[in-house]
């Protein structure tokens, strides 16, 4: 999986210009978990190749790009990347619509980021309780008229969302943010200072989450498949 080398600056300077341009953009922002998974499922793998962006969110991606000698200038979250994207929004207008979680979770993020981010046009909420491809939900997204799209629906039905929606809603920004709406409306909350400056939040939600155990069993393959790709090179 190829990543885009920016910082989070560089990316928010090329997604202001494409949002201006109503230039129709879908960033993917991948973990090992997401790594692995394309690379055991070509049809998931086609969607990533479908992004204008893939961002490293995860310092897994970031260690390994150093493995293979092709360094990332620095982790960009999918969590700090919505938060700039809901600034930039509420600075020059831009409509925001929230699609996912659970029932009234989208709501309450919208709430949150209303109160937080002054002026922030949310035009529309919806859980992710919904078939893809559901009409209904094509219809209230497209009546909501959003330049900004966030879908948290988890890999890979919030890709397979977007590129469903994409050619119904061709000039907005689209982004898959897992579980972000559940941190930001508060309802779980996000690894302290320390955790994060460390690069151990992945370790704060084990301690937080025990029956995610399961599945940090992916970072040692993750890393085992770096290794095999870095003796190859």
């Amino acid at each position: 999986m190829g990543f885009d080398n920016f910082t989070m600056g560089e990316f928010m300077g090329r997604l202001k210009k494409r949002l201006a341009n109503e230039q129709g953009t879908f960033i993917v922002t991948a973990n090992p978990e997401i790594v692995m998974y394309a690379r055991e499922h070509p049809d998931y793998q086609q969607l990533v190749d479908e992004a204008d962006f893939v961002t490293a969110d995860g310092i897994g991606v970031v260690k390994g790009a150093q493995m293979l000698g092709t360094p990332l200038k620095e982790r960009v979250t999918g969590y700090d990347l919505m938060e700039n994207l809901l600034q930039l929004a509420a600075d020059d207008g831009y409509r925001v619509f929230f699609i996912g979680a659970k029932p009234g979770i989208a709501e309450k993020a919208a709430a949150k980021a209303q109160a937080r981010f002054t002026g922030l046009q949310i035009v529309g909420t919806h859980d992710g309780y919904f078939p893809l491809g559901d009409a209904g939900v094509t219809r209230a997204l497209v009546a909501a008229k959003p330049d900004i799209v966030f879908a948290a629906m988890g890999y890979p039905r919030q890709e397979q969302f977007i590129s469903g929606m994409r050619r119904h809603l061709p000039d907005a920004l689209f982004m898959g943010v897992g579980g972000s709406f559940d941190v930001l409306s508060g309802t779980v909350k996000r690894a302290p200072q320390v955790f994060q400056k460390a690069h151990l939040e992945w370790f704060y939600r084990l301690l937080k989450e025990p029956t995610r155990a399961k599945r940090m069993l992916v970072l040692p393959r993750y890393l085992n498949a770096v290794r095999r790709e870095a003796k190859k090179r």
